[in-house]
């Protein structure tokens, strides 16, 4: 379903590669910022540990430049998910605080297991869409059905690999058709 001015309140990026996402991610966001778009949400920054299985994951909040622990570490050989769901949580209300109708984009690094389930970063996503505030966020492969449950039918998709190689020309087409038209310096020099 579209809305009457053909533009979508969600934008999904789906991916299979989580390591070339984030780093997509952390650029178009800087270029983003750059061009003085006022955005919000969290995007991950992982550290990878010499001699650890897992890295250590971290949120970086998009309003505050704040860096956010959100995973537990379990040791040398942890497998599986070692994500802290109490300290995603207040990352998340954290997040929600730099949130306003004046925000140009509300940007999330993924829609993974905890928003599959039914938490996460679903409430930041419908308090974006009451401001009337476009979303973007990344979509692994894995969780795209689920994804298309939980957006009925309001948001675009687009394939990771078909994004510009291009980050300055990504930025422009991940921003010229936001919901509603916000962000006019998206497409300024």
């Amino acid at each position: 379903m579209q809305f009457a001015d053909r533009t979508y309140p969600i934008t999904a990026i789906a991916y299979s590669d989580s390591v070339q996402f984030e780093a997509f991610l952390q650029e178009v966001t800087a270029l983003m910022a750059d061009r003085g778009m006022r955005l919000a949400g969290l995007i991950q920054r992982s550290q990878r540990k010499p001699g650890r299985l897992k890295c250590d994951i971290h949120l970086q909040d998009l309003a505050t430049g704040e860096l956010r622990g959100i995973s537990d570490d379990r040791g040398p050989q942890a497998r599986g998910c070692v994500l802290n769901t109490d300290q995603l949580l207040r990352a998340c209300e954290a997040a929600a605080a730099g949130l306003s109708d004046q925000t140009d984009l509300l940007v999330l690094c993924k829609f993974g297991k905890t928003e599959v389930e039914g938490g996460g970063f679903r409430g930041l996503m419908a308090k974006a869409i009451e401001l009337s505030v476009s979303v973007l966020i990344g979509v692994p492969l894995i969780n795209l059905s689920a994804f298309r449950d939980f957006s009925a039918g309001f948001a675009r998709e687009i394939e990771l690999p078909g994004l510009y190689s291009d980050r300055l020309a990504a930025v422009q087409y991940l921003t010229s058709d936001l919901w509603p038209m916000r962000a006019e310096m998206a497409g300024a020099a």
